[in-house]
């Protein structure tokens, strides 16, 4: 049994284990990766956007490259399952990223805000050319079916702006400041020992003595 009051001598930390440390390539690779499946999941939502979307509005042509649209439910639904689908891509993509212990970093910030952007701007686009429709034609008269649009064009950018805000929630509630890229590092402390710069009942700085009684001068050369 150990005496409480013998000296504590601090345990050195273990050698690195092999193989824990990654590679440079790793997070630009992780970010590349990112980028990229948020490209593809903004085509694929393009898709279910132009599917999802009520009927497109008529619109009455007053002249050249000038359309009055009908200014129906039907003209800001499109609007709104772009920002529930989008918006949600961005909160899919952050918490992907932080369960993913590999994509975690600095780089899957911008991988996620740049993706995003990308994504929406995607969504957009596909669900604009594949939603059919038209926007010219002769001066007084109608067009039946209107394109697919998003009107508010802020709207692109709320994809990112969830997935950045999301990923930063989860940085800030980690337990650990390299957010556990690696897993979680083995104790450098056999288990039973305490940890501190002192044994129990022992006096700062000495490591000896009883913390009931005075400890030797910090400065000897001193008259007491």
């Amino acid at each position: 049994m150990t005496d409480p009051a013998a000296p504590y001598a601090p345990v050195a930390p273990p050698p690195p284990v092999p193989g824990r440390r990654p590679s440079a390539a790793a997070p630009l690779r992780a970010a590349v990766v990112v980028l990229g499946a948020l490209a593809l999941l903004g085509v694929v939502l393009g898709l279910v956007w132009s599917w999802w979307s009520p009927a497109r509005p008529i619109g009455f042509v007053i002249g050249a490259h000038a359309v009055q649209p009908d200014e129906t439910e039907s003209f800001v639904a499109g609007d709104g399952r772009f920002a529930f689908l989008t918006a949600l891509a961005g909160l899919t993509a952050a918490t992907v990223v932080w369960f993913v212990r590999s994509l975690r970093g600095p780089l899957a910030v911008a991988a996620i805000g740049a993706g995003g952007l990308l994504g929406a701007w995607l969504t957009a686009q596909v669900g604009h050319a594949v939603g059919g429709g038209s926007a010219t034609g002769p001066a007084q008269t109608l067009i039946p079916h209107l394109p697919l649009d998003v009107h508010m064009s802020g709207l692109l950018m709320l994809e990112p702006a969830i997935a950045v805000l999301a990923y930063g929630l989860f940085v800030a509630f980690a337990a650990s400041d390299d957010l556990d890229v690696d897993g979680p590092a083995p104790s450098p402390y056999p288990v039973g020992v305490p940890v501190g710069s002192v044994g129990f009942g022992a006096q700062p700085q000495h490591g000896w003595g009883h913390g009931d009684a005075a400890g030797a001068l910090h400065q000897p050369d001193l008259s007491p």
